[in-house]
C-alpha cells in the first residue's frame, strides 16, 4: 500500500474585491450587490503565519483580485520572511500588463503567477470577464513574467461557449511554456451552490466537453507538459485519465490546496474541524492508502465528508473499478441532467490508489518524488 503525504501548498484568499465580472466567478452575485468584504493585512498576515506553522511551503494568493490590494507587495515580502519557498498570485493580469509593477512585486519576493486566460479570442474572453481590453492586458501580463523571468501557469474555465476553440486556447498558451494549464469545468457546488442552474456558462454538458477536452489532448498534451483536467470524472476523458485531477488527488498535488485550511480560512475553523470529525462517520468509499502524517490522515477524512455533501456517485459508479478514486458528478450537475447512462472503467479489481494514472509525472505529486 502507497504512503502519501497533503499538499505543502494553501490558498490565502485576500478578498474578493476584483476589478472583473466574470460570467462563472463564484462571487458575482456578492460582487454585484455589493456584498463582499476584504481581509486586512494582518487579518492576512495571521494566516499566513498560521499556514508557515502548519509546515506549508507554498502559496497561492489569490481573491477576487490580489493585484487590487495596495498591500500585496508587503504581504508578499512577508510570505519570504516565513520560508514560503514557492509564491503564486492568482490574477487576471489587469495590473500586471504594467512591467514596473512586475518588477515590484519580483522584488518583494514573487516566484510565479497563475493567469485565468478564458480564450484565445479577445471577443470570447472580453465578453467572458466584462472588460473590453482585458485579453490584450493579460497577454502582455504573461510577456512580462517571463521576461522577468518568473513562472507561469494557465488557468481556463472550459464551458458552452469556449469549448470548440481548445485548440486555438492551446496554440496561443504553449508559445508562453506554461508549467501547467489547467481546463477547470465550473464547480456548481459551495460557494456557487446559489447561482443561477440556468446559465448555461456555468453548468454545461460535461460529454459534449469532455469529448473536446479529449480531442485537444490528442493534439497538445506531450507539447504543453502538465495539463490539469479538474471537476470531470474519469468516464469523460477515457482517454487521457491522466490528466484528470480529482478531489481525491488534489489532497496531494503540489499545485493544490490543504483542504483544512482552505475551509478554515474560507469559512471559520469550527467548520474546519466539524467537517474533519464527520469524516469519521461518513460512508464513502474511500481511496486506500497509508498517510505519511497526522495532517494527511486528518485531511483525508475532512476530505471524505466533503465528498459525501457535495459529490453523487450513481449506478454505473458501482461497477466502475475507479469509484475509489472519482468523486462521480457535482450534486447540483445531477439535479440538473440527472446521472448520466455511462460506461464504467473497468481495469479488473477496485483501484485505491488515487494517483493510479500519474506515477509517470514529475513536479507535480511531491509524494511521488
Amino acid at each position: 500500500m502507497e504512503t502519501y503525504k497533503v499538499t505543502d501548498r494553501f490558498v490565502l484568499h485576500v478578498g474578493y474585491s476584483c476589478n472583473e465580472r466574470c460570467e462563472f466567478c463564484y462571487y458575482l452575485e456578492d460582487l454585484k450587490k455589493g456584498r463582499i468584504k476584504d481581509g486586512t493585512t494582518a487579518q492576512n498576515k495571521r494566516k499566513i503565519a498560521i499556514a508557515a506553522a502548519f509546515g506549508k511551503t507554498a502559496i497561492d494568493i489569490s481573491g477576487g483580485e490580489p493585484t487590487i490590494r495596495p498591500d500585496l507587495p508587503e504581504l508578499i515580502s512577508y510570505c519570504r520572511e516565513k520560508g514560503f519557498r514557492d509564491i503564486t498570485i492568482i490574477t487576471n493580469g489587469q495590473r500586471t500588463a504594467d512591467p514596473a509593477y512586475c518588477a515590484t512585486l519580483k522584488e518583494a519576493g514573487l516566484t510565479e503567477g497563475l493567469f485565468s486566460i478564458h480564450s484565445h479570442s479577445a471577443e470570447i474572453h472580453d465578453g467572458f470577464t466584462h472588460v473590453p481590453g482585458s485579453f490584450e492586458r493579460i497577454n502582455r501580463s504573461v510577456e512580462n513574467f517571463r521576461a522577468a523571468g518568473l513562472q507561469v501557469r494557465v488557468n481556463t474555465v472550459v464551458n458552452s461557449e469556449n469549448y470548440k476553440y481548445l485548440n486555438d486556447f492551446f496554440e496561443l498558451v504553449h508559445k508562453y511554456q506554461p508549467k501547467a494549464v489547467n481546463l477547470i469545468l465550473f464547480n456548481p457546488s459551495e460557494t456557487a451552490a446559489n447561482l443561477s442552474k440556468d446559465n448555461a456558462i456555468r453548468i454545461s454538458n460535461y460529454q459534449i466537453i469532455g469529448d473536446a477536452v479529449s480531442a485537444a489532448l490528442d493534439n497538445w498534451k506531450e507539447k504543453i507538459g502538465i495539463v490539469n483536467v479538474r471537476f470531470l470524472p474519469f468516464c469523460f476523458l477515457r482517454k487521457h485519465p491522466d490528466c484528470i485531477r480529482t478531489e481525491w488527488q488534489k489532497v496531494h498535488e503540489d499545485q493544490e490546496w490543504d483542504p483544512i485550511l482552505l475551509v478554515a480560512f474560507q469559512k471559520n475553523w469550527p467548520a474546519s474541524i466539524a467537517s474533519t470529525l464527520a469524516g469519521f462517520f461518513t460512508p464513502w468509499n474511500t481511496p486506500d492508502y497509508h498517510s505519511a502524517d497526522l495532517l494527511t490522515f486528518l485531511n483525508k477524512k475532512l476530505s471524505a465528508f466533503r465528498m459525501k455533501l457535495y459529490y453523487r456517485q450513481g449506478a454505473p459508479c458501482k461497477e466502475c473499478s475507479l469509484s475509489p478514486i472519482c468523486t462521480g458528478l457535482q450534486r447540483d450537475y445531477v439535479n440538473r441532467f440527472g446521472f448520466p447512462d455511462v460506461k464504467p472503467f473497468s481495469t479488473g479489481d477496485k483501484v485505491g490508489d488515487p494517483l493510479h494514472f500519474v506515477k509517470g509525472l514529475k513536479g507535480i505529486f511531491a509524494s511521488l518524488r
